[in-house]
């Protein structure tokens, strides 16, 4: 597109209410004036290459002037006059003729015939490219432009319905304007119903870039990235710094504003780190100070990058924290999918394990017992059951009171459910009988329940999310729990024929009543023929017993003795086959 521009005429006009007492009036004459585009040659042939010059290509029509400028010097003055004439080697002459037509042209590129990157690295080396035709109709796009609006992925989708034109303004998103706005930079909007759902609430993508025009066939190139100017926009979009590509000069421009403004004391209201992980400023630069009169020096120099190291291994720190909170509360496979800014769809899991447990006479244990002993059993004994999950990989549904709920088979299915939660109620029993109850002197009694079924289970709360499961299982469960007996371990039916085969002992109890269910036969489960108890326990033989704090042995604590195993060193993972 070619723009003439004429000035027509030129007027003023007197006026009083100017400061210059004129205005001036101009008429323009504007020409806009398309050009055809031009028949692309194909790249070049080359047919020779120098030795000196490795990386330089000669142009076959270069060639083929020096030739034809050494037939008119044969014709005329003789073959003797020839400038390779002293050359006796067809090789020797053709270095000749290419030196020649060397020093008669300047840089000439290197086109490679085949490009080494394929497809898929491609799309993500650019995460966040676009290659339409002249239809506007999308052909490729960048890996993080398809994991947020999967729908592009469609052969028929089109750009207008998944972008939207913000730069150039006042402009529609054709064909006809990305090429007169060619060597312009563009800024596209995402299309938020086109997007992921869990984008709903956050303020629109924006994306940069610029456009290049593909002669072969007519398509544009559209290369991108994030349209970030500060670090909240990623913060109200809970995008990270890693979502930007790492040859975006965006990166560098966040961090040197963030070490700046951390280093000349300013309050930058929040860092953001990770999707659920924001930091108070202010508190860090409260303990730099705190830091600094520590020294002895409240006048110390810090250095920039000093200080930036500090925040970024505090910042560490509580990202870590952050993750240790998700993994207490959430399955590891929902975990790490809100980590990543995802909200889990609720689910149903039709082959689930559910464990119910509590102590014997807990009522009378508490009326009986100091607040501080009864807190030191249940911290010993709900420890040690945590420990208990992580050797036969269940999840802690929820503790309440002296009640322990644990599930298998959720959020991701196993075939060893059963086998799981049942060797999990065996360490329950087997831990049980090495704490010893303030009240009485002897192990705690405990009474467990075990049923195979169905459940409904999903994320709640988005503050702080909690895995709650819902159904018949989790009801019958815990029937079986209370309709059990102390110190042993009351199996369903469901439950029975799931692990009866797997090498452990069971012994039937008979039919009971439960009220809301119909009369079934029910078992006690007595212990895995094919594992000792150290193994399902998961220490190792002969290692140390539970010992929990009370006010009688917190002196023989503190001299040595050890207090709820909260160290995962000793827990040897039990396997399953």
């Amino acid at each position: 597109m070619e723009l003439y521009i004429d000035i027509i005429s030129n007027t003023e006009e007197s006026v009083s209410t100017n400061k210059h007492g004129v205005r001036e009036h101009v008429t323009f004459n504007v020409i806009a004036r398309q050009i055809l585009d031009k028949i692309n040659d194909p790249p070049p042939t080359f047919i020779a290459q120098t030795k000196k010059h490795g990386e330089e290509q000669i142009l076959k029509e270069d060639v083929e002037a020096v030739k034809k400028k050494l037939e008119e010097i044969k014709e005329e003055f003789g073959e003797e006059a020839l400038p390779v004439a002293k050359y006796k080697s067809s090789r020797a002459k053709w270095r000749a003729i290419a030196k020649i037509s060397l020093l008669s042209r300047g840089f000439v590129p290197n086109y490679p015939n085949e490009i080494p990157i394929n497809p898929r690295m491609f799309i993500e080396v650019f995460p966040y490219h676009v290659i339409f035709d002249p239809s506007m109709k999308v052909h490729q796009s960048g890996i993080s432009i398809q994991q947020l609006m999967p729908s592009i992925r469609n052969r028929s989708s089109e750009m207008k319905d998944f972008f939207t034109l913000l730069y150039p303004r006042c402009t529609d998103l054709t064909y006809l304007n990305v090429q007169r706005f060619i060597r312009s930079p563009f800024i596209l909007e995402m299309r938020r119903e086109k997007m992921q759902k869990t984008w709903t609430k956050r303020p629109p993508l924006l994306i940069k870039g610029q456009m290049f025009h593909l002669r072969d066939n007519g398509s544009v190139f559209f290369m991108a990235s994030p349209y970030i100017r500060a670090w909240e926009d990623l913060e109200k979009r809970t995008m990270r710094l890693a979502d930007l590509p790492m040859w975006d000069a965006t990166r560098d421009f966040l961090l040197s504003d963030m070490a700046y403004r951390v280093g000349s004391g300013q309050y930058y209201g929040h860092f953001f780190l990770d999707n659920n992980l924001v930091v108070n400023a202010g508190d860090m630069m409260n303990k730099m100070g705190d830091d600094a009169k520590d020294s002895g020096n409240e006048k110390e120099d810090v250095s920039v990058r000093g200080k930036w190291i500090r925040v970024q291994r505090d910042l560490d720190n509580e990202r870590r924290r952050n993750e240790r909170l998700y993994h207490a509360f959430l399955p590891r496979p929902l975990a790490m999918a809100i980590q990543k800014g995802e909200y889990p769809d609720a689910d149903f899991y039709p082959e689930v394990t559910a464990l119910f447990c509590d102590i014997v006479g807990f009522v009378q244990f508490v009326a009986n017992c100091k607040p501080s002993d009864v807190l030191a059993v249940l911290n010993t004994l709900y420890t040690e059951f945590d420990r208990l999950t992580r050797v036969h990989d269940t999840f802690r549904v929820e503790s309440v009171g002296d009640a322990y709920f644990v599930v298998s088979g959720t959020p991701e299915s196993d075939s060893h459910h059963a086998e799981r939660v049942a060797n999990t109620a065996l360490g329950i029993m087997l831990v049980g009988n090495e704490v010893e109850s303030p009240l009485t002197g002897e192990s705690i009694q405990l009474r467990i329940g075990l049923h195979t079924g169905s459940l409904v289970g999903g994320v709640v709360h988005s503050r702080l999310p909690r895995f709650l499961v819902m159904g018949e299982t989790a009801v019958v469960a815990s029937k079986m729990e209370s309709h059990g007996e102390p110190q042993r371990i009351h199996v369903s039916p469901t439950t029975y024929n799931a692990i009866c085969e797997k090498g452990f002992k069971l012994e039937s109890r008979g039919k009971i009543d439960m009220r809301g269910i119909a009369p079934m036969e029910t078992y006690f489960l007595v212990k895995n023929e094919r594992a000792t108890n150290d193994a399902i326990i998961g220490r190792p033989s002969g290692g140390q017993k539970v010992t929990h704090v009370t006010e009688k042995n917190g002196a023989d604590v503190k001299e040595g003795m050890i207090g709820p195993n909260t160290d995962n060193s000793d827990v040897i993972p039990f396997l399953y086959q």
